[in-house]
């Protein structure tokens, strides 16, 4: 891959990798933060494990509930990296994506390393095209996994 087709984002949190990790592998913890506020997350399946399952139900205001293919976990090494992509579902199987604005395959990796104070954070959505990562942008992703990022923090420090 190449920068074209990465997003991504670095920052230390005052929580520590076990706290990050919880929140993203607990479903009722993920729920809590998953999404930006207004937009909230009202389902997650989540099996921490390569070729496990994730997925999430989200409801927007003004468009209704959202949901996409399951997805699957490629790499699940805890307090350390999470990987999961929606080209494939659990068990490895290939997705079928439609169409639609949102329906654009991508692979997400979470990096958590032990820091002074906490762990440093970084999170990076790598796609197939630059066109799929500019779309992804011009959704708002630093904007919006910025705020969810905002929240996990704050959730995380309470654990």
């Amino acid at each position: 891959m190449t920068a074209a087709h990465d997003l991504t984002f670095t920052r230390t949190l005052s929580a520590t990798p076990a706290q990050v990790w919880r929140c993203w592998t607990e479903p009722d913890l993920l729920m809590q933060w998953f999404t930006p506020r207004p937009v909230t997350t009202t389902s997650a399946d989540i099996d921490a494990r390569p070729g496990g399952i994730f997925r999430t139900v989200m409801q927007v205001p003004d468009h209704g509930e959202m949901a996409g293919a399951a997805g699957c976990f490629l790499v699940a090494d805890p307090e350390r990296q999470l990987i999961w992509t929606n080209a494939l579902g659990p068990g490895f199987r290939p997705n079928a994506l439609g169409d639609g604005p949102m329906d654009f395959a991508l692979t997400a990796r979470i990096d958590m390393a032990p820091a002074p104070g906490g762990c440093t954070y970084t999170a990076t959505c790598t796609h197939a095209t630059p066109q799929a990562a500019q779309t992804h942008a011009d959704m708002g992703f630093h904007d919006g996994w910025g705020a969810a990022t905002t929240q996990l923090e704050a959730l995380a420090r309470r654990l």
